[in-house]
């Protein structure tokens, strides 16, 4: 008998608990739900990672993982991400992600980006914002003034260049932009000029493989991929003019025009994790041709200040450059 009481005073005792603990768990998965529900209206890496980290045995867990990556990837694929922010992502992830790689690829290997635009063979390694430009002549010549202006995805929208003759030309440039492929350009414009309209074309990777204009030049720009899906080679055509680019991670390495080779020589910065260009030398058969060196002085963001660039062993020019 004593058993049989004891046995039923277990069961009353037994019954609430158990009653509370599935009470518990229902307010727990409720909790869950909600939890969810707000990181999805949210829909930010910050909010999906709290989920994560709050409820790592959650039902909803691989769909938040995979929500929370594209999450990553919308935050630096899209019309205001700042060149900044992507190279640091590029430099700085080991695993990079496909679609974040492409978006920046198409960005940069704009012929009118930073890190592609040259003057006087000296590129801007990945500027922003105005850079004014002062060239002196150890002939005599007339010294030039030049300003360039690019926006913050590098991109540059405005150039104002000094010919031979003293004249200044006036250009602005202009870009589409769309979800898929992100930046390419669109057209650039003269003062008092022509507008040149500009095509992309895009390979089944959707990187930019053609870019061509209906100037009376029909330039054309076509890239070559390697299988890491870096820029491996530029061909580039102006009328009759046809110049070849080679690139070794990201740098060029080697030029053809107009029958003529040349290769490109850099030092690597360790301070600011940059290659710099020290010299051109012209391939020749016969033994070594002209060649052009670079000397430099940077400043502590990695942007050129001053160039003394020589030829042949000569003094030729030197530009100096100021950042805005």
């Amino acid at each position: 008998m004593k058993s049989l009481i004891a046995n039923l005073v277990a069961l009353l005792v037994a019954v609430p608990a158990a009653v509370a603990q599935t009470t518990s768990e229902a307010d727990q998965r409720a909790a869950e739900r909600e939890a969810y529900a707000q990181a999805k209206r949210l829909n930010t890496v910050d909010g999906w990672e709290i989920f994560i980290n709050n409820y790592p045995e959650s039902f909803f867990i691989e769909q938040a993982r995979k929500l929370r990556d594209a999450a990553i990837v919308n935050s630096y694929c899209n019309h205001a991400t700042t060149l900044e922010r992507l190279v640091t992502y590029i430099d700085e992830e080991k695993v990079q992600e496909p679609r974040i790689r492409m978006f920046y690829a198409n960005l940069v290997n704009n012929p009118t980006h930073s890190y592609r635009f040259e003057h006087m063979d000296v590129g801007f390694n990945g500027c922003t914002g105005t850079v004014r430009e002062h060239i002196t002549f150890a002939n005599g010549g007339k010294a030039r003034d030049n300003v360039y202006v690019f926006n913050e995805q590098g991109l540059l929208t405005e150039s104002h260049v000094t010919g031979s003759r003293g004249n200044v030309v006036a250009t602005t440039y202009a870009y589409a932009y769309d979800n898929l492929h992100g930046y390419t350009l669109k057209s650039s414009t003269r003062k008092g000029g022509v507008t040149v309209d500009y095509e992309p074309f895009f390979n089944a990777d959707d990187k930019l493989e053609i870019l061509t204009s209906d100037g009376t030049h029909k330039q054309k720009w076509v890239y070559t991929y390697n299988d890491k899906g870096g820029l491996q080679k530029l061909v580039v055509t102006d009328g009759d003019q046809r110049r070849v680019l080679v690139y070794n991670d990201g740098y060029i390495i080697r030029e053809e025009r107009e029958g003529r080779a040349f290769r490109y020589y850099y030092d690597y910065d360790s301070a600011t994790f940059k290659k710099y260009l020290i010299g051109i030398s012209e391939i020749e058969d016969n033994g070594p041709g002209h060649e052009r060196k670079f000397n430099y002085k940077i400043d502590t963001h990695g942007r050129l200040t001053s160039v003394e660039i020589t030829q042949d062993g000569k003094p030729e020019m030197t530009i100096t450059r100021t950042y805005e």
